[in-house]
C-alpha cells in the first residue's frame, strides 16, 4: 500500500479542517501571521485579511469546519470509497473554481484575500491528492479482478508449412490484410 494512499490523504484532510476548526476557536492569528502565509501573500500579491481573535464569525467558521472533517470521517470510517469517488472530483472543481475567483476578482475583497485563496489552494492540492490515489487504487483493482490465470501451458501453435504437409494439398493459403 503506498504512502499517499486515499485513506490517509484523507484522514490529512480530516486533521487539516480540524486544525482549521480548533484555530478558529483559539486563535485565528496563528494562521494568519504565519511567516509562510504571508511570504505567499505578498508573492501572490493578495491583500492580507486580518481578523480580531474574539470576532463573532469565527465560530461560526469552527462549526463549518468541523462538519467538513466530520462529513469525511464517517464515510471514511465505514470505508465508502464510492462516497469519495463521486464527491472528491465535484470538490475538486468547485474549490478550483473558488481559488481562481479569489485570484482573478479584485474588485470583491470579501473573497479576494489571502485567507480564501490560500484555503482554497490547500483543498485542491489536497483533493487532488485524494483523487490521484482514488484513480490509482480503482485501476489496481481493475488489474486484479482482470488478471487472467493460466491453469496449463499455453497451446503450441504449428507453423503454416507443416500443416500444408499434413493436410496433403494446396488448400491453405495466406490472407493478408
Amino acid at each position: 500500500m503506498a504512502v499517499l494512499s486515499s485513506v490517509n490523504v484523507t484522514y490529512f484532510r480530516v486533521g487539516f479542517l480540524s486544525f482549521l476548526a480548533f484555530a478558529c476557536i483559539k486563535d485565528v492569528n496563528i494562521i494568519l501571521s504565519n511567516q509562510s502565509v504571508l511570504m505567499f501573500t505578498q508573492a501572490m500579491h493578495l491583500p492580507a485579511l486580518t481578523l480580531s481573535s474574539y470576532s463573532a464569525q469565527l465560530g461560526l467558521f469552527a462549526i463549518i469546519f468541523g462538519l467538513m472533517a466530520l462529513h469525511d470521517l464517517v464515510p471514511l470510517l465505514e470505508q465508502n470509497k464510492m462516497f469519495f469517488e463521486s464527491i472528491v472530483p465535484l470538490r475538486l472543481m468547485l474549490f478550483f473554481i473558488l481559488t481562481t475567483i479569489s485570484y482573478y476578482v479584485e474588485s470583491n475583497l470579501f473573497v479576494h484575500n489571502n485567507a480564501v485563496f490560500i484555503y482554497g489552494f490547500c483543498e485542491v492540492w489536497i483533493n487532488f491528492l485524494i483523487f490521484s490515489a482514488l484513480r490509482d487504487e480503482k485501476n489496481e483493482e481493475f488489474k486484479k479482478a482482470n488478471r487472467i490465470v493460466l491453469e496449463s501451458s499455453p497451446e503450441e501453435l504449428e507453423p503454416l508449412a507443416e500443416l500444408e504437409e499434413l493436410t496433403g494439398d494446396d488448400s491453405v493459403q495466406i490472407v493478408e490484410e
